[in-house]
């Protein structure tokens, strides 16, 4: 733990999954009882813990450091079903070009009401003046007060215009949600591996935080598919990754053009989709032993899914992301 960094804080950045809501010492919902070990005393919080639970150990996750090890009885928030649907009002903190069309639009929460989610879920964004949209999570949950989303621009799309031309700093974006069960699996042990497709990168981004804050030990392999070379917008931070993990693979998959424009868009993630799981069977041949996360549009998947499944894999080990993203 960092100095004078709360039990809950540190439960969080290490990926633990607790179950908690307003982080500030007034709703209870992050009691804990301490089995083994002298934390220090609870800083000041609002919440009325009885005399009866202070004598069993119980206290205050976001309330309570320590500067030696704990043994701490509390349950997990490992479940979306456990997690419950939170409205947060948010302010823009940062608006960056990633590329010429896609923003990376980073949210603040208020200090005393973080957002708890599992890494791969989604919520609403809704803006003044603007239809609310669903968008994926692209930050890890270990940092419930900084959220981070993908947004691509695309014709005739009245919220990405929005984001692009009129969103401003320190603006306000309600948020609503987590939802989604497109998580990961922290109990499984066998090899991970990501396709993503274009902005689907952001909740598989999301996933491979949380596996990284775990310090999940099985290797990694994340193919990731565009249109075009530079459509792969966040590489350098997939380099990162490369060259900071032992277990990490890295595979940039670039389709080109669609040959036709008449499947538009989805035509092309077809496509897309295809040419990355056909890169996974090349590189991994028998799937029986692998748990496979896919994210891009789920009418896009059928090809991508039948090859899969083709080459072995479980169909309850395939994972795939259902929201729409065109």
């Amino acid at each position: 733990m960092e100095n004078g960094e709360t039990l809950l804080d540190a439960a969080l950045r290490a990926g633990i999954p607790l179950n908690y809501n307003c982080a500030s010492g007034s709703c209870g919902h992050c009691l804990a009882r301490i089995v083994r070990g002298h934390p220090d005393a609870m800083l000041h919080h609002d919440f009325a813990l009885r005399d009866a639970d202070r004598e069993r150990g119980v206290v205050l996750l976001c309330r309570t450091t320590t500067q030696s090890d704990l043994v701490i009885d509390t349950e997990l928030a490992s479940d979306p079903a456990n997690i419950p649907e939170q409205v947060i009002v948010t302010a823009v903190s940062k608006l960056e070009y990633a590329a010429p069309d896609v923003m990376l639009m980073d949210l603040r929460t208020p200090r005393s009401q973080t957002l708890q989610f599992l890494a791969g879920q989604h919520v609403t964004l809704a803006i003044d003046g603007v239809t609310p949209r669903n968008k994926s999570i692209a930050s890890c949950p270990c940092n419930g007060m900084y959220l981070q989303f993908h947004v691509r621009r695309a014709p005739e799309d009245e919220f990405a215009d929005h984001v692009f031309t009129r969103l401003q700093l320190k603006q306000r974006v309600v948020i609503r949600g987590p939802y989604g069960h497109f998580t990961l699996d922290a109990k499984s042990t066998r090899p991970l591996l990501f396709l993503a497709y274009e902005t689907g990168f952001a909740p598989i981004k999301s996933l491979v935080e949380n596996a990284i804050s775990l310090e999940m030990a099985q290797p990694m392999h994340l193919y990731w598919a565009a249109d075009r070379p530079g459509d792969h917008y966040l590489e350098n931070h997939c380099r990162a990754w490369l060259d900071a993990l032992d277990n990490f693979r890295y595979t940039a998959v670039t389709t080109g053009p669609a040959p036709s424009p008449a499947g538009g868009a989805l035509a092309q993630a077809r496509a897309a989709l295809m040419a990355a799981a056909t890169a996974v069977v090349r590189d991994h041949p028998d799937l029986s032993g692998y748990d496979v996360y896919v994210s891009g549009p789920d009418r896009a998947m059928d090809d991508a899914r039948a090859l899969l499944l083709a080459h072995r894999l479980p169909e309850g080990r395939l994972f795939v992301d259902t929201l729409e993203r065109f």
